[in-house]
């Protein structure tokens, strides 16, 4: 069996226990794990209160909530009991689990310290995802390696292949490493996934601080495992003894190269769980046109055989559902005649979720040209991320200007953007914007789904759209188009000139005045970005290229 072993998971949208597109691509996994009948178990932490909940205050900034939820209604309590050593004392915890119900069964184990007796800032790291401060993070680490692994073992599960997404679990090493003092037979157990190009993604704690909270732990040599400079990497703890390390899309493997030199990397392209993300609307279109498209998501390949009325209906439907649900909530008049683009991201520096408003009076100037633009703005900065929550004031900022200057441009924030509001915008807007600085976008999942949704992409050049972007046959590319090598990075003034270029002169144009040719590259972009982005694809890839080799199946 395989223990798949995570930081955060987005399964639904009841269980805040993810940050953006990584928890919901781990959700997504999990889903086709289910589904194809994939022998694995995944072990997360649970928080009690969630990540964030976002509120935007009068002023334009992000209000940081707690997101608290009913964990007991959702999950069910085990009877096992483990411990973990962290400073002083043996710390307890207690599992809970959660079933995703397919073909086979995948348990989802919930680490809980928030135990009365334990000590209090071991309790504090069961509250929220991602805590910004070094001693919070690494308990929820230790907990999340040394006790998933213990947890394992209670439980009884028959663990071949331990699989670390990023490296935050890389503390399960030790356990494998003292069990077996045989360095090979350990990197036989193990494969590596990182997510990510920033360094943000890749953990370092200073080793006086790792050997304080692990002083009751034995038998490892620190000083061995450490950086010149006295830290503890995780990233390059996972890599030095894994059997396998990927990188999640082909432009991120020679990034991935630069880090890991001393060893080789794979890669496997992500891929999003088609059957959470295509909408009703598609669906019963699909379900019409292309028998067995939810077993066999290849099959979309043949979307150009649906009709285009159809395919256009079934899409203003969704639009309306969109729309319905904007004007309820906010002081907005959106209007179904009128194109949407969709900026919906995790907001931080590199994304530039408010690149597009740099110049806001050009892009005023060009929905006047049209007659109407609208914009939906979404996403969550981490309560920590000071530049993050400064692109969402200035996104509030430029859309009260607008308001104040024009109708034809109509802009709203979306607050508190998880799977539920993700699931309305990548199927009811028109175009999905991303721009993202290159090289850092390691793959990115969110145009995934909107073109399975018939929507058009606009993204940088990098990450999947670098794989799967046809220039103005599925969408349209930002920038100039890289080699796969090429680690120069984006230009914000550009990109821009671009982002503004297109739309004015290709985006806006066609959906305006020729129908025929934007449904047409709505069917393209449903037939080649389905086939191949999709999870059940990239699960079967993981099977075949890392677990396959990893238990010499």
């Amino acid at each position: 069996m395989i223990a798949y072993f995570v930081m955060e998971v987005g399964l639904e949208e009841s269980i805040p226990t993810y940050s953006g597109g990584l928890g919901t691509l781990i959700g997504d996994t999990i889903l086709t794990f289910a589904d194809l009948g994939i022998p694995a178990v995944c072990v997360t932490l649970l928080y009690k209160k969630g990540y964030v909940y976002q509120k935007i205050a009068k002023d334009g900034r992000q209000a940081d909530l707690e997101d608290i939820w009913d964990y007991q209604e959702v999950l069910r309590p085990l009877s096992v009991e483990v411990e973990v050593p962290i400073g002083e004392r043996k710390q307890k915890l207690r599992v809970w689990e959660y079933t995703v119900k397919g073909k086979r069964d995948i348990k989802v184990l919930f680490l809980d310290g928030d135990l009365d007796g334990n000590d209090e800032k071991v309790r504090e790291a069961f509250q929220r995802l991602y805590y910004s401060d070094k001693e919070r993070r690494l308990i929820q680490e230790v907990v999340l390696g040394i006790g998933g692994y213990r947890a394992l073992k209670a439980l009884g599960y028959d663990i071949a292949l331990y699989h670390i997404n990023e490296s935050h679990s890389a503390f399960l090493l030790f356990e494998l490493l003292k069990e077996s003092k045989d360095v090979e037979d350990v990197k036989k157990k193990v494969v590596f996934t990182t997510h990510t190009s920033l360094p943000v993604g890749h953990d370092t704690f200073p080793l006086s601080m790792v050997k304080e909270y692990l002083k009751m732990y034995d038998g490892i040599d620190w000083e061995k495992e450490a950086t010149d400079d006295g830290q503890l990497d995780l990233s390059l703890l996972s890599a030095r003894y894994s059997s396998i390390v990927n990188a999640v899309s082909l432009r991120h493997r020679f990034i991935t190269r630069r880090s890991y030199a001393f060893r080789d990397v794979d890669y496997i392209t992500n891929g999003v769980y088609h059957r959470r993300w295509v909408c009703e609307e598609m669906k019963d279109l699909f379900d019409r046109y292309i028998l067995g498209w939810d077993d066999n998501p290849a099959l979309l390949k043949q979307a150009h055989d649906i009709p285009s009325i159809e395919l256009l209906k079934a899409h203003s439907e969704a639009k309306e559902r969109l729309i319905t649900f904007i004007n309820k909530n906010y002081d907005v008049s959106f209007v179904p005649e009128c194109p949407i683009l969709c900026i919906a991201r995790r907001i931080t520096a590199y994304k530039r979720n408010n690149l597009i408003l740099k110049d806001i009076d050009r892009l005023i100037r060009i929905s006047e040209r049209f007659g109407c633009l609208q914009v939906v703005f979404a996403g969550r900065a981490h309560p920590a991320d000071s530049d993050g929550k400064a692109i969402i004031k200035d996104i509030n900022d430029k859309i009260s200007y607008a308001k104040s200057k024009t109708k034809s441009l109509r802009m709203v924030f979306l607050e508190n953007y998880g799977i539920g509001l993700a699931k309305l915008l990548v199927a009811g807007c028109d175009v999905w914007l991303n721009n993202p600085k290159r090289p850092y976008e390691a793959c990115g999942t969110s145009g995934m789904k909107a073109a399975m949704n018939g929507v058009l992409n606009l993204s940088t050049w990098d990450g999947w759209w670098l794989e799967g972007g046809i220039e103005g046959i599925n969408g349209w590319g930002i920038g100039p188009r890289p080699s796969w090598s090429d680690m120069s990075e984006s230009n914000d003034e550009e990109d821009l000139e671009d982002i503004y270029g297109k739309l004015q002169h290709i985006i806006l144009p066609m959906y305006y005045n020729y129908q025929d040719e934007w449904v047409k590259l709505m069917k393209n972009s449903i037939a080649t970005v389905g086939p191949c982005f999709n999870t059940y694809r990239m699960v079967s890839e993981y099977f075949v290229k890392i677990y396959s080799a990893g238990l010499k199946l």
